[in-house]
């Protein structure tokens, strides 16, 4: 079973944010705090999930899965999805690398796209309608079947959510496969006020 259906079948709905930041540095740009280094994120989200989501907090777990990424998880998107703000975003890119969220609610399936050349972007992969400037990897989701005017290509029709997602997440980051192993991962908690300020910052930056 693949992470995204491993999270589907836990939790319905999920975030995974990626960056170039090691995970430690990446969960301290979300503003977490509390880190300690976790047996494997799954568990994690699930042993928090098991104990009834604290009202207070949000879990986040982080690895490097790459030479070049870290991904952030979380699960928790009642007080709104920390990976999903465009201040959180800025934060996470670098000078060589964007930063990019996928997440998957009741509400759908989006990529959100920062870059230090202030292209900021996003994409609904169910329907492939974009917004803002997808900088460098434009090129690469138009080849993934994500089209350049804001449609799918015919092909990916009646493909499954997490199918779409997979393509949208290797177009961006040119990762073939998204890995949960069992060793590096660390965890960090992010205050429910934190978060919500963090959400205030964002819609502020895209008025």
């Amino acid at each position: 079973m693949d992470l995204l259906t491993t999270l589907d079948g836990y939790f319905g709905g999920w975030c995974l944010t990626f960056t170039a930041l090691p995970p430690r540095e990446a969960l301290q740009a979300m503003e977490a705090g509390h880190l300690s280094g976790v047996a494997g994120p799954v568990d994690a989200l699930r042993e928090e999930a098991d104990e009834g989501i604290a009202e207070d907090r949000i879990l986040l777990v982080a690895g490097r899965i790459s030479p070049t990424w870290s991904m952030v998880i979380e699960t928790n998107g009642s007080t709104g999805l920390i990976g999903a703000g465009r201040c959180v975003l800025l934060e996470l890119c670098t000078p060589e690398q964007p930063a990019t969220t996928v997440f998957k609610n009741p509400d759908g399936l989006e990529l959100l796209y920062a870059d230090l050349n202030d292209n900021r972007a996003g994409l609904d992969i169910t329907s492939g309608r974009r917004w803002g400037a997808f900088g460098h990897v434009s090129g690469a989701l138009h080849a993934a079947g994500f089209t350049a005017h804001g449609s799918l290509h015919d092909t990916l029709s009646d493909r499954s959510y997490n199918d779409l997602a997979r393509r949208a997440i290797t177009a961006v980051t040119d990762l073939r496969t998204l890995k949960a192993g069992t060793t590096g991962w660390v965890s960090g908690v992010v205050p429910t006020g934190t978060a919500l300020q963090q959400t205030d910052r964002s819609r502020a930056l895209s008025r």
